[in-house]
């Protein structure tokens, strides 16, 4: 799993890189190997907004939070991705108990 953090006028400093690669590293179950996470930091008005965009074999992905606080954003996205993640799961689990009924 291949984890980028870039920022739009502002610098990740390494904290908030080694917790953000730290919390990504529980969703490498789920997204699998090849995945790639792209985090992007932007700082307006004293609001950090951190945009999440994820490409991997289960599909493409995109999560965002504003807040005071770039570790709060992070806080915010990892949970909103997983959820994505489980409702893809369900649709992808339902599909298939479809198509194997109308058989």
């Amino acid at each position: 799993m291949n984890v980028i953090i870039f920022g739009k006028n502002y610098n990740p400093s390494d904290s908030l890189v080694k917790i953000t690669e730290k919390k990504c590293a529980k969703l490498a179950k789920r997204l699998g190997d090849g995945a790639e996470l792209k985090f992007t930091v932007t700082l307006e008005n004293e609001d950090y907004t951190t945009d999440l965009y994820v490409t991997s074999d289960k599909g493409d992905f995109r999560v965002s939070a504003t807040s005071r606080s770039p570790f709060d954003n992070i806080d915010a996205v990892i949970p909103r991705l997983e959820g994505q993640l489980r409702k893809q799961k369900d649709i992808d689990e339902n599909g298939r108990r479809q198509d194997g009924k109308n058989d």
